[in-house]
């Protein structure tokens, strides 16, 4: 990972702004400056798909700043959430007692450490898929209010995630709604199979949307599968 560096000068050094750009650093680096907030932590996760090794470090930053008592919030990408693997990481955060939130469409990647300091992450093109980014921090009054209140705009328009809205349902029928709607099958089809009325089945169709957070009939099926919720043997095709 390469960390650029951006040293914002005094009052009266102005005149000659300077950027400096440090060589690549390791992750406990860049993972130090994260830690030392004090009061409050904000990460931002945009569509970049983190990979294990950068989850674990960033857990054991966000342990390290629950121990002191910082106030945590974490704001994700939706699409993310089509991978099982972050999934449970986020659910881990939730059940933690951090604030986690979940938005459609997150247009960056950046963290805010209490009202002091910002790093936003870019992606190097084609090389993102391989986890190569760009850091860049600063430290400027100015850029780090303007990311704060980036981050107080998509907060607001985000959903809180609901831990008890992500275990399977208990009951079989709500399970086979599942299986169906991940398959691609109507109301009428659905109905007709389990031998109920199609009006109990738009009910149960409409609940599991509500409980996935899912904006399609579908979504709420394949959400349900990318979740395990379904064993292996009776997985949707």
């Amino acid at each position: 990972m390469t960390v650029t560096t951006l040293e914002i000068p005094s009052d009266s050094d102005r005149e000659r702004p300077r950027t400096r750009h440090s060589p690549p650093a390791p992750h406990s680096s860049l993972h130090a400056t994260l830690s030392s907030a004090r009061r409050e932590f904000v990460l931002v996760r945009g569509n970049a798909v983190p990979g294990p090794r950068e989850l674990r470090q960033e857990a054991a930053v966000l342990k390290s700043l629950m121990r002191r008592w910082v106030r945590i919030s974490v704001l994700w990408d939706e699409r993310l959430l089509a991978h099982p693997a972050l999934v449970e990481y986020v659910l881990w955060q939730a059940r933690a007692g951090i604030q986690v939130r979940t938005a459609p469409q997150v247009p960056v990647t950046m963290a805010l450490v209490d009202d002091s300091t910002s790093a936003v992450f870019v992606d190097q093109g084609e090389d993102a898929a391989h986890g190569t980014q760009t850091v860049s921090f600063s430290r400027c009054p100015d850029t780090v209010d303007v990311l704060h209140y980036l981050f107080l705009g998509l907060w607001e328009e985000a959903a809180p995630l609901v831990v008890e809205n992500w275990a399977p349902p208990e009951d079989d029928q709500s399970q086979e709604v599942l299986r169906m709607l991940a398959r691609g099958l109507t109301d009428e089809q659905i109905a007709h199979r389990l031998d109920v009325s199609k009006r109990t089945v738009s009910r149960t169709v409409a609940k599991l949307m509500r409980e996935l957070n899912a904006r399609s009939r579908f979504e709420a099926g394949a959400q349900a599968s990318r979740l395990g919720w379904f064993g292996a043997a009776d997985s949707p095709e």
